[in-house]
């Protein structure tokens, strides 16, 4: 079919005239979203800052009686609940109470397994971070299902939520949470752990399946208890560095040298010569902070391992135990007979030392 090219500029002109309409309406459909974003911004700033001023009075009138806190309008109940959730954290012993009766008053707890199903990422998120706000315990039950919720935030809320309220209830499902992330996310996670208190670590030895069948989850124990220094795990670990599973070895080893407990330094110096160089590593790492300067025989041999990480941390652990390590690294760097890597190790950590006025 061939058109006219009278009707191929009509064409051309209408199109450009839809195509330019379309772009204003998205250019003022913008603007609209923005103002709105704005006017919600201005208001929320302008009622936190007016809610900041009634909760002071509130909490800590000085007339010895709390000054009742003003009612607040059905439209702000929403933004009221985010602005308790936030500032409950900075509180505790009464003022908490007062402020965990300001939220109840509001009328909002029915709504609250509505609201941890919704729909709404954002209305699940805060409905978790209410139940870990006020130790909602009677609704801890129902968070465990948002530990597989598909967005990553409502899920590390759930996370935090069980764990905050130190019920070891939830502890398995929470752990098994940690270990579905990347293993390089899990140190990370480990805060949300520790959420439960040093109580976790005792009752992971106690229900945990053994290192053989779920070595993962031994893993993670080591990485708490050096997290949380807790010596009385000392035991537990003294058996795992001598695991079948290399993790597990090297997570023990890293656990018993922020213990720093120099009666484990005959268990831990053998491991300087194991076959696979992440348990090499982590014992150069743990044997200067738990053997002292009676580590440097051992720690100047690990300086000529073949594996850069080991020479390192067996470097790095002499520089760190101050004056006799600076002089045993010193000797070494300047030894002509000594072994290549390890002269330039002595060096590097020399180097190293002197930048940050260690020497």
């Amino acid at each position: 079919m061939h058109l006219q090219p009278e009707r191929v500029l009509q064409i051309l002109i209408w199109g450009s005239l839809v195509l330019a309409a379309f772009l204003g309406a998205l250019v003022v459909l913008g603007a609209w979203i923005q103002y709105q974003q704005d006017r919600l911004n201005r208001r929320r700033i302008e009622r936190f800052q007016a809610w900041e001023q009634d909760l002071a009075r509130y909490l800590f009138s000085t007339e010895g009686e709390p000054r009742p806190f003003p009612e607040v309008a059905p439209e702000d109940k929403r933004l009221f609940q985010r602005f308790l959730a936030r500032y409950h954290a900075t509180l505790a012993g009464q003022e908490a109470e007062a402020l965990k009766a300001l939220y109840l008053r509001l009328g909002v707890l029915d709504s609250l397994p509505r609201r941890l199903h919704h729909r709404l990422a954002t209305v699940r998120a805060q409905a978790a971070q209410e139940v870990a706000a006020f130790r909602l315990e009677d609704h801890l039950g129902l968070v465990v299902p948002l530990l597989d919720d598909p967005v990553p935030y409502v899920a590390h809320l759930a996370a935090q939520a069980l764990a905050r309220s130190g019920d070891l209830r939830f502890a398995r499902p929470v752990m098994d949470w940690v270990l579905r992330e990347e293993r390089y996310q899990r140190e990370r996670l480990l805060r949300v752990l520790e959420g439960f208190g040093p109580g976790l670590l005792p009752w992971l030895e106690t229900h945990l399946d053994s290192p053989e069948a779920d070595p993962e989850s031994w893993v993670l124990f080591a990485l708490l208890a050096a997290s949380l220094r807790h010596r009385e795990s000392a035991p537990r670990l003294l058996q795992l560095i001598h695991s079948p599973s290399v993790d597990i070895q090297a997570s023990a080893l890293k656990a018993l040298a922020a213990l720093a407990d120099p009666l484990t330094y005959p268990q831990i110096e053998p491991l300087a010569h194991h076959g696979a160089w992440p348990v090499r590593a982590q014992a150069a790492k743990a044997l200067g902070l738990v053997g002292g300067p009676d580590a440097i025989p051992a720690l100047i041999a690990l300086t000529s391992d073949p594996v850069y990480e080991v020479r390192r941390n067996a470097a790095q652990g002499m520089a760190d135990l101050g004056h006799a390590g600076t002089e045993a690294l010193t000797w070494l760097a300047e030894d002509p007979a000594a072994d290549r890597f390890a002269r330039d190790i002595a060096r590097e950590r020399l180097e190293w030392a002197d930048e940050r006025g260690h020497l």
